[in-house]
């Protein structure tokens, strides 16, 4: 059986008029509710979720900006620009000591004693230097990202959902199975977490499925907390769970992609028996893929399963 794409409706559009679902509080600079009771479940991409679904996925890429921006900061470039910079502006300021102090401690001691100030203004300069470095840095991530939230937005989250968000929202309930790829962690009632698969249409055959990881993350105060690590948990038995309900052959891949700077990321999926598979440089930026070799990886997870015989 080939693997069978979901076919959109032609013509089909969003009831302007009709009354759009009630959603859940989907802002997330707000602290959670502390008079909610302290529960926590899971539910599938509902109507009523269907903002805080897109404001969560929008803001696991400024994640990845945040954690872009430290990469780009301390990366051997950057560093060795602004070692550079302090040398050019100490060497014709620097006084060195004229009396022997009898050891290499002792004369370091008066180089640092009679370069007080210079060092100081160095140290500032650097600062300085620094700061602007940061800023332009910054920029040059913030149009790469934004970018990607644009994308996002503008596909209403049919890009990353397989669904378009708004005819979600409209809806009071929907028949559509591509919701069920969606699982959403809910506690004190209000989405802390998600994870999106989608079938990998081009890599799919009729003896292999492979499902891609769309979107998968959580609010930044739980990352540490293994909530992510339960993400990979349920996409790994949601997808032998697409296979089993199809007939597919006995080998099933889980793929997601990751840049090449989120550690703990790699790190979580290694642990889930991930492997790195290959990598490209960004192409969409210039600096961040060329000078600073910022790169996209995939990382897969490959199943087998025994062939059924049936009497």
């Amino acid at each position: 059986m080939a693997v069978q794409q979901r076919k959109k409706k032609e013509g089909r559009k969003s009831d302007k008029n009709a009354p759009s679902v009630p959603q859940v509080d989907a802002s997330l600079d707000k602290p959670l509710d502390i008079d909610a009771p302290p529960t926590i479940y899971s539910v599938n991409l509902k109507p009523e979720y269907g903002t805080a679904a897109l404001n969560l996925s929008a803001d696991f890429i400024r994640q990845e900006q945040a954690l872009a921006n430290k990469y780009l900061f301390f990366h051997p470039v950057i560093l060795v620009v602004l070692t550079i910079g302090l040398l050019i502006y100490l060497t014709p300021r620097i006084v060195f000591p004229i009396r022997n102090t009898g050891s290499v401690a002792g004369w370091f001691y008066q180089l640092a004693r009679i370069n007080k100030k210079v060092v100081l203004s160095g140290l500032v300069f650097t600062a300085i230097g620094a700061s602007f470095l940061f800023t332009l840095l910054s920029r040059v991530s913030d149009s790469y990202f934004k970018s990607k939230i644009n994308q996002l937005v503008g596909s209403k989250g049919e890009k990353v959902f397989g669904i378009n968000l708004n005819d979600l929202v409209a809806r009071h309930e929907t028949k559509d199975p591509v919701v069920n790829n969606t699982h959403i962690i809910v506690y004190r009632e209000t989405p802390i977490a998600l994870i999106s698969l989608a079938p990998n249409m081009t890599l799919s055959t009729d003896e292999n499925l492979v499902m891609s990881v769309t979107t998968v993350g959580c609010r930044r105060v739980y990352v540490k907390s293994g909530i992510i690590e339960d993400l990979i948990d349920w996409a790994m038995l949601h997808s032998k769970n697409i296979r089993s309900s199809g007939k597919y052959g006995e080998t099933m891949k889980l793929l997601i992609d990751v840049y090449s700077f989120d550690s703990t990321l790699k790190e979580i999926l290694k642990k889930k028996g991930f492997t790195y598979i290959q990598s490209i440089r960004v192409s969409e930026n210039r600096l961040l893929g060329g000078l600073f070799g910022v790169k996209k990886e995939l990382w897969g997870l490959q199943f087998h399963f025994k062939a059924e015989h049936k009497d």
